[in-house]
Order: C-alpha cells, then sequence, then structure tokens
C-alpha cells in the first residue's frame, strides 16, 4: 500500500507542479466514449476493448474475440477577440477496433482505427488569406501482438500508419493531397504491482508524413513522440476506479507548415511548438453490475508559444471537463460521453497579436461486443 501511495503522490506532483500542461497542437485525445468520459486517463485501468487505442498490453487478459466500433460528434467555436471570429468547425469522426486472444491462451492480436491528430482552422474573414484555411486530418492504423507474461504483467507491440489529408490555403496559394505515411512503432505494459493498484506505460514513436499532389508540391511533417504514464487504483472493493495520466509529446519537431516544389517554399506558416505534458484525472464508478458512471478533468495549456502565436494551429490554455456512462444493451456494451473544453480569452503576442478565446464540444458514442 505505502508503494502504491508513492507512485500516486509522484505522478501527482509531477501534475500540479508541472509549468505546461497541454492538449497539444493538432492532437484529438477523445478515441473511444468508454477512454473521453474518464478524461482519457484510461492508460492503465483499461480493461475492455478500448484498451487497443489506448494501451493494447491491457488486452492481454481479455480471451476471445471483441470488437468496438463508434462516432463522435464535435462542435468547435474559435475567436479572434476584437479584430474578428475565426471558423474551427471539425467534423465529425469515428473509431473502430478488434481483438482476438485465444481461451486458455498468452498471445493475442489486435487492429484498431481512429483520428488522433486533427486541425481544421479558417480566418479567412480575420486575416485575409494571410493565414487562410488550415485543415490537416491524419488517420491512424494500427495492429499489434500482446502478451500476458504472468496474472499481473503484460506487454504489446505495434505497428502504426497514418492516412493523411491535408489541404492549406493561405497568402493566395492552396494545396491539397492525400497519402500514407512512413511506418511508426509503439509499445506498452501494464502492471498490477500490488492488490488493488496498477501501471500503464505507452510509447509512440513518431513518425514522418510526406504528401504530394499531381505537380509535384509536398507537404511534410513530423509527429511527436508520445510517451504516456498511469497509474489506477481500485477503491471501495472494486466499486470505483481513479487513474491519473501524464503524457509526453515532442511537437517541437514541428516547426512550420510549408509547401514546397523543388526546393522552393510555395507556402510557410510558422508554428513554433513546444513539447508539451498531458495529464489527466479520471473516476469510473461501478454503479450497478455492468454499469458505469465517468468522470473526468484534464488542465490544458496550448503548444503554440504565446509570442509566436499561430492562429493556423489556435492551441491555448484552458480546462476540460468530462462525463459519461456505460452498460449492457442487447448483448452488447453501450458507452456515451461528453467533453468540454474552454480555452478563456488570452491575450498573445508577436505578428498575430490579439485576444483570443476557443471551446470545444465533444459527444462520443461506442458500441462494443465480446462473441
Amino acid at each position: 500500500m505505502k508503494l502504491g501511495l508513492k507512485v500516486l503522490g509522484a505522478c501527482a506532483c509531477v501534475w500540479v507542479n508541472m509549468q505546461s500542461v497541454s492538449a497539444a497542437a493538432l492532437a484529438h485525445d477523445d478515441l473511444t466514449a468508454a477512454g473521453a468520459g474518464a478524461a482519457n486517463a484510461i492508460v492503465a485501468g483499461a480493461d475492455d476493448i478500448s484498451a487497443a487505442l489506448y494501451n493494447p498490453a491491457g488486452l492481454a487478459w481479455q480471451e476471445g474475440v471483441q470488437a468496438l466500433v463508434g462516432s463522435q460528434s464535435n462542435n468547435r467555436g474559435i475567436s479572434g477577440g476584437a479584430a474578428g471570429s475565426g471558423d474551427g468547425g471539425m467534423r465529425d469522426l469515428s473509431a473502430f477496433a478488434i481483438s482476438w486472444l485465444p481461451e486458455g491462451g498468452s498471445w493475442g492480436v489486435s487492429g484498431s482505427i481512429a483520428t488522433p491528430y486533427i486541425v481544421q482552422t479558417n480566418w479567412n474573414n480575420q486575416f485575409a488569406q494571410a493565414i487562410g484555411r488550415t485543415d490537416i486530418q491524419l488517420q491512424r492504423y494500427s495492429l499489434d501482438s500482446f502478451y500476458r507474461v504472468n496474472n499481473t504483467l503484460g506487454i504489446a507491440a505495434g505497428l502504426d500508419m497514418y492516412d493523411t489529408g491535408v489541404s492549406l490555403a493561405s497568402n493566395g496559394s492552396s494545396f491539397a493531397a492525400s497519402g500514407w505515411s512512413h511506418v511508426g512503432g509503439h509499445i506498452a505494459t501494464r502492471w498490477q504491482f500490488m492488490p488493488f493498484w496498477m501501471l500503464g506505460i505507452t510509447y509512440r514513436q513518431g513518425t514522418d508524413v510526406s504528401v504530394s499532389n499531381g505537380v509535384g508540391d509536398t507537404f511534410a511533417m513530423n509527429l511527436p513522440d508520445e510517451l504516456s504514464i498511469a497509474v489506477a487504483h481500485d477503491l471501495l472493493d472494486d466499486e470505483m476506479r481513479l487513474e491519473l495520466a501524464v503524457k509526453r509529446s515532442t511537437w517541437s519537431s514541428l516547426q512550420d507548415l510549408t509547401v514546397e516544389n523543388n526546393g522552393a517554399v510555395l507556402q510557410s506558416l510558422p508554428t513554433n511548438l513546444k513539447d508539451t505534458t498531458d495529464a489527466s484525472l479520471g473516476l469510473t464508478w461501478f454503479w450497478r453490475e455492468r454499469t458505469q458512471l465517468r468522470f473526468g478533468y484534464s488542465y490544458l495549456q496550448g503548444a503554440n508559444d504565446l509570442a509566436a502565436y499561430q492562429p493556423a494551429i489556435a492551441d491555448l490554455k484552458g480546462h476540460k471537463f468530462t462525463s459519461g456512462f456505460g452498460g449492457k444493451m442487447s448483448g452488447m456494451h453501450l458507452d456515451v460521453s461528453v467533453s468540454y473544453a474552454v480555452y478563456p480569452s488570452t491575450t498573445v503576442t508577436g505578428i498575430n497579436a490579439d485576444r483570443y478565446k476557443d471551446s470545444l464540444v465533444t459527444w462520443m458514442f461506442t458500441l462494443s461486443k465480446k462473441f
């Protein structure tokens, strides 16, 4: 018990004392309703098919075949204060996951599809096309193998590829293309290091993305390395689960959004992003048999440097509140969630100096079934 308290205390100290806690530019962590309801803090505690998207090592105890489909609706509003408003509307997104662990076996496999990176902004009305429209979406396809080492330890490893769509328009120039990224990898572990305590770690390698249109114009970007560390603790005879997750992302690798042709720059928007550390706290209450209520909170601080703010990314400091519900229905498990991220009005300096504010409401539902 003392060891567990020390681990939770150390994570809490990191969370409270961080100077840069962030949702990170482009990142969209709401992958399943079960995860989003608990502020996506389920890296250590995920014990259903959602683990395929947060920490596939958590599947090492889930025998049989199970699958998940999900959908989400996003409503975003961004504003440039006195100078005018932008359009931050985000399209609806979907997710899919499937896993198989033979009865009595230790090895299993899983696959998943989700959209962890997306940004859609349009500032044409405010900046007269100097910043213009930015639309970047990366849908991730993952394939994993996981292994139960013993009753308390599971490990996983897998590959990632991103189906990338890019549409940019600024300074009177436009670009649109789609394509596949290079292959990246990830590893994960879930360890029940003492009764009622679990530790989860997921490391995902950043990969290079490059897409070209039919006339040789090319857009390239580097996705960040991501390291998530989480601890979960079951309370009140397993009636509640408290989870704390910390995630580090190397966003400094993305310094600009540039389109080139044979070395000549056609479009360029500097981003000047900083490495970030996300933190989330989630609570799951097993209210009744096969029924869960979820709540969560995240403190968010954008990856943009406020002295060189880039509205094309539009990533501000703010707060995120989440809630969700899960229960059995017609032989399937239904999860629903809603999250509200509010980014209060903030003054930035630099070439795009002004007061900006932002908000994002996300509704999600997922259906899962064990066969």
